[in-house]
């Protein structure tokens, strides 16, 4: 039978369930499935799991993104930083035991689950992407002190010291460890917080009784020999734009790397036992922070020894295309070089143009559209050929990016065109500061 009709008649029998699911609930939920904005299933013991995230069997991971990764990898090593990728199991396959049973009308199968994140790590690994595997030290069957909160799908102070630990240790383990002054953090706790959760407010509109409270025990990481080091070890002092000034580790990821209650950056700091600077951005997905930290000027000013990149593993590297990890490497190998003719900027249409007539432009190369403005996040480049034909790409950076007003811009398909002119139209544009180049990928 088609896999789609099995699916759908999968869907169609766990929505035909619900008002059983509904007498069984423990706290009065109903329709869970329905939320149109966070379908969940309730499982075993409090624990509540996304269907379209947590229960998803499908994570592509094309090699050519193994491909990509393995390049910025390379890239990144080149210049003297090491990067681990780190990407997070989802709540379901790290706590099976607390499943319902319909998470298997949802197509939720634990084995292949598990087989997918371990080919993630595996591949990765065998091209020299150093990739940390968290499912071995977060799996439990243990619900005491869980790694992932009941009620939101964000890890516990307890998950992130586990993974921090587990990355940490790897660190260590590093050649380019050799080169560092390790510096000695102390986590201590601070008593219980209450965090914020979009999940549960969104799941307890469907419920009557309140849904486990997203609490957690809060800790503050400091270093040994200064009480005040706290100030320092997350890149406080840094750049105007979070750069990693003196910082030995950058990390760069979503809300579960942001989110100041578990504190994993504190831990990160602890077990790898040098400075964290955290740049990672809640709601930027998979690459926000990382694409706003690469391209910053204050990334090539002074790069770290260590870039930590925590990702859940549902967030598709491949979503739009290869163009955001192009973008990556291209930043990364930072091989740019000003196009030949000088640009000028057209006043009346508030355009900085470039003749590219005589200008080559080799396969995978990008065009590095630096508005010389960290304000500047929108940016549009049409492109004319000899022959009269033009060509438009577009970037435009959301509020859950950085600023950095530079922009590398993949030219797959006008590198076998002969070019005459480019024209830029940025949002924000400084006169003296603005160049074009030809970066090499």
């Amino acid at each position: 039978m088609n896999k789609t009709l099995l699916l759908g008649a999968a869907f169609a029998a766990a929505i035909s369930a619900s008002p059983a699911l509904a007498a069984n609930s423990a706290f009065g939920c109903k329709h869970l499935e329905d939320n149109p904005t966070l379908p969940s299933v309730e499982g075993r013991d409090g624990f509540f799991y996304r269907i379209f995230a947590d229960l998803r069997m499908q994570h592509p991971f094309t090699e050519d993104t193994v491909a990509q990764m393995g390049k910025l990898a390379e890239a990144l090593k080149a210049r003297g930083t090491t990067m681990l990728y780190v990407p997070i199991p989802t709540k379901s396959v790290t706590l099976p035991t607390f499943l319902p049973d319909e998470a298997k009308l949802f197509g939720f199968d634990e084995d292949v689950a598990v087989a997918v994140y371990e080919d993630q790590v595996k591949r990765l690994n065998a091209k020299g992407v150093i990739t940390v595997d968290l499912l071995s030290a977060l799996r439990t069957t243990n619900g005491g002190d869980p790694p992932f909160f009941r009620s939101d799908f964000h890890w516990t102070s307890r998950g992130a010291e586990t993974a921090a630990q587990t990355i940490g240790g790897m660190i260590k383990q590093l050649p380019a460890y050799a080169d560092v002054t390790p510096v000695n953090y102390e986590t201590k706790a601070t008593g219980a917080e209450l965090a914020v959760s979009g999940m549960r407010r969104t799941l307890q509109a469907y419920c009557v009784l309140s849904l486990p409270p997203v609490i957690s025990t809060s800790y503050e990481t400091v270093e040994v020999a200064s009480a005040d080091a706290s100030l320092d070890i997350f890149g406080d002092s840094g750049g105007e734009d979070g750069g990693a000034a003196n910082d030995e580790i950058a990390l760069v990821g979503t809300s579960f790397s942001d989110a100041s209650v578990p504190n994993f950056s504190g831990f990160l700091a602890q077990y790898a036992s040098l400075p964290v600077a955290n740049m990672a951005i809640t709601g930027g997905n998979q690459f926000g922070a990382i694409t706003s930290y690469l391209t910053s000027r204050e990334f090539q000013a002074d790069r770290p020894k260590f870039l930590v990149w925590e990702n859940p593993i549902y967030n598709n590297l491949a979503q739009f295309g290869t163009g955001s990890l192009t973008e990556l490497i291209a930043a990364a190998r930072d091989d740019c070089r000003p196009v030949g003719n000088t640009p000028v900027i057209d006043k009346a249409k508030g355009l900085y143009q470039a003749d590219l007539t005589g200008t080559p432009i080799a396969p995978n190369q990008v065009l590095l559209a630096d508005a010389g403005d960290n304000g500047s996040r929108d940016v549009v480049l049409n492109f004319e050929s000899t022959d009269g034909r033009t060509f438009t790409r577009e970037v435009h950076r959301g509020d859950r990016f950085r600023g950095t007003g530079r922009f590398f811009i993949p030219l797959e398909s006008l590198d076998s065109l002969e070019l005459s002119k480019v024209s830029i139209q940025f949002d924000r544009l400084s006169e003296e500061k603005a160049t074009i180049s030809l970066c090499n990928t």
